[in-house]
């Protein structure tokens, strides 16, 4: 009997993992989240192409879950920029990986389409004039979203996917958010409860890793404002992507339930190569290891961007 009851006790794990593996669930998984930095420089070339070429040539070896853009995937208000991005990101509709983008400054209708600097008229009214990106990216290209803010628009959306028998939530917010985002961010961390959450935004870290205070000049609310009311308070926010300023950076801070909140800056406006931040997760071991891939180099960037951090304490 007692070697029944043996054999049994040895039966038992490997029949629940099989069962698990039937029902689609994972005891642990390492994946991969690209994130792209600002690509307003590679808008006439074909750098853009290439990075998205290499990620899903790889995707399967890097178990890659979504590509994440930082924002001013544009450097003017054009068409034509608008119309080359998004043929590019045609590799990854094509490939069916799933993806999400930030709309940075240079995405909107406060900058012109003929230089770049600031369009005439009421600049912060013109900053939620994304019209153009909307029309070339709409909804329906973005397969893991889930919810948005306004009707139609993906300016502040939240995109889901799962990895390691866990649910992720990409909270994609708009520049220097107004109010109404933040409130619209806070209720996305409310519903979901058991997700952990990703924030994905343009403006966050400074390019010395502090938080900015102020809402640019021209937006509405700072990004500690946000920090404070729509990620600190929450114990399922995890990461913050941003760019915008600097070429990369990271801190961490504890969330107001113990939870570590890590922030990556990758802003990097590189006017010759294709930079790629890898942020590679493993859910056993419950660690986030990164580093900055450039395809057109071939190489790692050995710039102090890479590290490895645990994922909660």
């Amino acid at each position: 009997m007692k070697n029944g009851i043996r054999g049994w006790l040895t039966v038992v794990p490997v029949l629940c993992a099989c069962l698990c593996m039937l029902a689609g669930v994972a005891y642990g998984e390492v994946f991969t989240l690209a994130v792209i930095p600002d690509a307003q420089l590679e808008t006439h070339d074909s750098r853009m192409r290439d990075r998205l070429e290499w990620l899903v040539a790889n995707s399967t070896n890097m178990n890659l879950k979504m590509v994440l853009g930082v924002g001013d995937l544009m450097n003017f208000n054009d068409d034509t920029q608008y119309a080359n991005q998004s043929r590019a990101f045609g590799i990854l509709d094509r490939a069916g990986i799933p993806y999400a983008i930030a709309l940075g400054n240079h995405d909107t209708a406060a900058v012109k389409a003929d230089g770049g600097s600031a369009a005439p008229g009421n600049v912060n009214l013109n900053l939620r004039n994304t019209e153009r990106f909307n029309t070339h990216f709409p909804t329906n290209r973005f397969k893991a979203l889930v919810e948005t803010f306004e009707p139609g628009k993906i300016d502040n959306s939240a995109h889901k996917f799962t990895a390691g028998a866990e649910d992720w939530l990409v909270v994609q917010l708009e520049l220097w958010a107004r109010p109404a985002a933040v409130e619209w961010a806070k209720s996305m961390a409310e519903k979901y409860p058991g997700s952990k959450i990703i924030f994905l935004t343009h403006a966050h870290l400074l390019a010395n890793s502090t938080i900015q205070q102020d809402n640019g000049g021209y937006g509405d609310k700072s990004p500690q404002y946000v920090f404070e009311k729509a990620m600190k308070p929450y114990a399922n926010v995890s990461m913050v992507l941003s760019g915008h300023t600097g070429s990369h950076g990271y801190r961490v801070d504890e969330g107001d339930h113990g939870n570590l909140i890590h922030q990556f800056l990758q802003g990097y406006h590189d006017g010759k190569n294709n930079p790629v931040r890898l942020l590679i997760v493993d859910t056993d071991k419950g660690e986030i290891s990164t580093r900055i891939y450039v395809p057109s180099l071939g190489k790692d960037l050995e710039d102090g961007s890479s590290r490895t951090v645990k994922l909660s304490q």
